[in-house]
């Protein structure tokens, strides 16, 4: 197979977005206009007819090319219609371009890694929506039932939220805090995926007042639940509860499949699990080759970001 490393100048995104569109393992990250705002340098490896393509999250930190995963995307790697085998997944990581001395990416729960990188495994949570609502609420843990019935009683209703603005601005006083400058990316992803039909935004009002929302990304048969936040009141009120339980009311006895994007913290992890939700596994890919004081630099940044 013929791997070509693009610039994203060089890219056909009609070919490109017809892959993510037909590939088994497609996900809405993987389109170009949603690379386009989450990691604006990125570049890609393509096989000579698009039938595989494998997005390069770019980024210079430090004076140093890195492939970083970017935020509000879980999960890119190796796309196809056809079969991905670990051997051709690993001929696509090993033409990644020496430039980049510092690769720490997220595969898909479709590609296996076997290389000689160092991976990882991370875990999400999908929620298969094939089921009626009755057969599916089955299986959600006593907890979550409690949670969803005290919503309801206190009065809580969940409804769909139509001014993106309203969104925005509830999340940026409630939701997790970012620079100034990630706000306006997430505004523009956030615009964008209402615009084009696969963003919905669900929220959970309390007499009036919301208390508690979420947006939904819709696209190749997955509801992902990418953005959420709740305001003290909403938490009082397990407004949230409310809102994932008519997410899945509304889609249930269809083909697709709720992902929760998983957690290593364990209490929202537990919160997936008991609207009856299943891990399933990706791997992360980190390979270092950064000269010794720009990874001292590299780790000192991080450790400091997380305080």
């Amino acid at each position: 197979m013929v791997i070509n490393y693009l610039e994203r100048s060089a890219i056909d995104d009609t070919l490109w977005n017809k892959c993510i569109s037909e590939s088994f393992n497609g996900i809405v990250y993987a389109y170009t206009w949603y690379l386009d705002i989450v990691s604006p340098n990125w570049t890609a490896l393509v096989s000579n007819d698009y039938s595989y393509v494998f997005p390069i999250p770019a980024f210079k930190r430090f004076n140093v090319d890195m492939l970083l995963q970017p935020l509000f995307t879980q999960q890119l790697g190796l796309f196809s219609a056809n079969q991905i085998t670990s051997e051709i997944l690993n001929e696509f990581i090993q033409q990644i371009p020496q430039k980049f001395k510092y690769i720490n990416i997220h595969l898909n729960t479709k590609n296996n890694y076997c290389g000689t990188a160092e991976s990882i495994d991370r875990i999400t949570y999908q929620l298969d929506l094939v089921q009626s609502y009755t057969k599916i609420q089955e299986s959600y843990s006593q907890n979550t039932r409690r949670n969803i019935l005290k919503a309801i009683a206190s009065g809580v209703d969940v409804i769909k939220i139509e001014s993106s603005v309203v969104f925005i601005d509830f999340y940026r006083n409630h939701g997790v805090k970012f620079k100034k400058s990630k706000y306006t990316q997430i505004e523009k992803l956030i615009n964008l995926l209402s615009e084009n039909g696969h963003g919905e935004m669900i929220g959970a009002y309390f007499r009036g007042e919301l208390c508690a929302a979420t947006l939904i990304v819709k696209g190749n048969g997955k509801l992902i639940y990418l953005f959420a936040s709740s305001s003290s009141l909403g938490l009082q009120k397990r407004a949230m509860f409310a809102i994932v339980d008519q997410i899945i009311r509304w889609n249930s006895e269809s083909h697709l499949v709720l992902d929760y994007e998983g957690s290593i913290i364990p209490s929202i992890a537990r919160f997936y699990a008991g609207f009856g939700a299943k891990p399933c596994m990706y791997q992360k890919v980190i390979i270092d080759n950064m000269p010794f004081h720009v990874r001292i630099l590299f780790k000192l940044k991080n450790i400091l970001s997380k305080h």
